[in-house]
C-alpha cells in the first residue's frame, strides 16, 4: 500500500497523523461502515439480477449509474439510521441464533428486491433472488465464527471452534445451492461467482483449525460476487473502491495493519 510506504510505522509522519485518523476510526466502527460491503452488494446483486431477466447478455452497462448509486445512498442511511443502531444486522458479532440468522435472511431479501425494482415488478424477480439468497446463507454461516484481532500481538484469532464441522457443511450446501440454482435460472452471473467462491468454505472445512482458511471463507465469496457484479454494473467498482481504500488507510494510522486486506494473517 502506498501510505505504508510514505508514513512507515512508528515513524514522525506516521505518529502525527495516528490521533486524528484514530478518532475518525471510531466513528466509522460506531457506524458499523465495513457493514455496507455485504449491504451494497446484495442490493446491486438485485440490479444485476434484474438486467439479467431483461437481457441475460447485458455487458459492461455503464447507463444506470445514476439509478444505482442512488439506490445505495438509500440503504446507506437506511443502515446507519435504523439497522445499525438498532442492533438488527449484527453478522460477525456474535453467533446469531435462529430469530437473528431468518432476521438477516429477511433483510437480505428486501435489499435484493429493492435493489430490483425498475420500471416494474415481476414474479420472476422474486424468484430469481433464489440462488442470490442461498449464496448469502453460505457466507452468512461463515459469520457465525467471530474473528478478533490482538493488537498487542498483531494477529488474528477465533476463539469459538466449536461446531465448525457443523457450520462449515451449511455454508458447503448453501454454495452448492446457489450454483444449482444459478444454473435452473439461467443466471451466469451468481452461478459462476459461486463456482468460483465454493473452495473456500470447503478448505476451511477440510484443512485443520487454523483462522486463516475463515478469514479466507468471509472475505473472498463476498469479494468474488461483488467483482462478478461489476462484469454488468461496472460503476460498481467505484464505491466499492472508494470505500475499500478509505477503511484500509484509517485503519492503517490506528493499528498499524493493512486492513481489509486482500492477505491474511499466516501467523495462527
Amino acid at each position: 500500500m502506498l501510505v505504508e510506504r510514505l508514513y512507515p510505522p512508528r515513524s514522525r509522519r506516521y505518529n502525527i497523523l495516528r490521533d486524528p485518523f484514530t478518532d475518525v476510526g471510531a466513528y466509522m466502527d460506531s457506524i458499523g461502515l465495513i457493514q455496507l460491503f455485504t449491504i451494497w452488494t446484495l442490493t446491486v446483486a438485485g440490479m444485476v439480477m434484474e438486467m439479467g431477466l431483461e437481457n441475460r447478455f447485458a455487458y459492461w452497462e455503464w447507463g444506470g449509474w445514476i439509478f444505482g448509486i442512488l439506490k445505495l445512498a438509500i440503504v446507506t442511511a437506511f443502515f446507519i439510521l435504523i439497522l445499525h443502531p438498532k442492533q438488527i444486522w449484527i453478522a460477525g458479532k456474535k453467533r446469531l441464533n435462529e430469530k437473528e440468522f431468518g432476521l438477516h435472511l429477511g433483510i437480505a431479501a428486501l435489499l435484493l428486491i429493492f435493489g430490483s425494482l425498475g420500471s416494474k415488478m415481476v414474479l420472476n424477480q422474486v424468484i430469481g433472488i433464489l440462488p442470490y439468497l442461498a449464496a448469502f446463507l453460505g457466507g452468512l454461516t461463515i459469520f457465525q465464527f467471530v474473528i478478533e484481532f490482538d493488537q498487542t500481538k498483531g494477529t488474528w484469532y477465533n476463539f469459538h471452534w466449536s461446531k465448525k464441522n457443523f457450520y462449515l457443511m451449511i455454508s458447503v450446501s448453501f454454495m452448492f445451492a446457489a450454483v444449482g440454482l444459478g444454473f435452473y435460472f439461467d443466471d451466469p452471473i451468481i452461478t459462476s461467482a459461486g463456482v468460483v467462491a465454493l473452495p473456500f468454505p470447503v478448505i476451511a472445512l477440510i484443512w485443520p483449525s487454523h483462522v486463516r482458511h475463515l478469514q479466507r471463507a468471509r472475505f473472498y465469496p463476498l469479494f468474488i460476487l461483488a467483482m462478478f457484479l461489476c462484469v454488468r454494473a461496472p460503476w460498481f467498482i467505484v464505491p466499492l473502491a472508494g470505500l475499500f481504500y478509505t477503511l484500509r488507510t484509517v485503519n492503517y494510522f490506528r493499528y498499524g495493519i493493512v486492513y481489509p486486506s486482500f492477505g491474511v494473517d499466516f501467523h495462527s
